[in-house]
């Protein structure tokens, strides 16, 4: 373990989350479904990707992160709610 947080320490990450836009597109089961705004969202994380390359880091991760709800309880429904970018320092 030790091995592991000095590794950290010594490597520079960062990590920022995007949030996905959502718009109120698709009617079912009686309620508004939200939708995620593709474009949009893509838009921003590339924004966020030379945002951060400016600065000197390098992408090295995305992870999507995800919601889900229950209606009526048993139709489970999931939406997109960002996503997880983590950089590297470059190297000198």
């Amino acid at each position: 373990m030790a091995s592991i947080c000095f590794l950290l320490k010594k490597m520079s990450y960062k990590t920022i989350f995007i949030d996905a836009p959502v718009v109120k597109e698709k009617k079912g089961f009686g309620m508004n479904i939200l939708v995620v705004n593709g474009d949009q969202f893509a838009r921003t994380i590339e924004a966020a990707v030379l945002e951060k390359e400016r600065e000197g880091n390098e992408l090295m991760n995305v992870m999507p992160v995800h919601s889900s709800d229950i209606v009526m309880s048993t139709h489970i429904f999931g939406i997109t709610s960002g996503a997880v970018l983590t950089f590297k320092k470059k190297e000198a």
